[in-house]
């Protein structure tokens, strides 16, 4: 073999390395990349399921809502039947 060949033999071999090492390098990235997606993608889902449940929450036991109505109103049947008991209480002694 001359000098070329052996220069263009030793080329080859070094461009099937460096074919592999750059397909490696290419494979670890695109898995790191999915890894990454896939997390945000769980962050997202996750967000947006706690807005849900904030939303839904915020409706149903918010200032306005039924449950907060009922729970005024409950404290303030509350109040008039303790002085309706506190009336009946003091009229027993007169």
């Amino acid at each position: 073999m001359t000098d070329h060949e052996q220069r263009l033999a030793e080329l080859q071999r070094r461009a099937v390395y460096e074919r592999e090492d750059l397909a490696t390098a290419i494979r670890d990235l695109r898995c790191d990349l999915e890894a990454f997606r896939s997390r945000w993608r769980f962050a997202g889902k996750a967000a947006s399921g706690v807005a849900a449940a904030a939303a839904v929450a915020w409706k149903l036991f918010g200032r306005r809502s039924l449950a907060a109505r009922a729970g005024r109103l409950a404290s303030a049947a509350s109040l008039l039947l303790g002085i309706g008991r506190g009336v009946r209480v003091l009229r027993r002694f007169w």
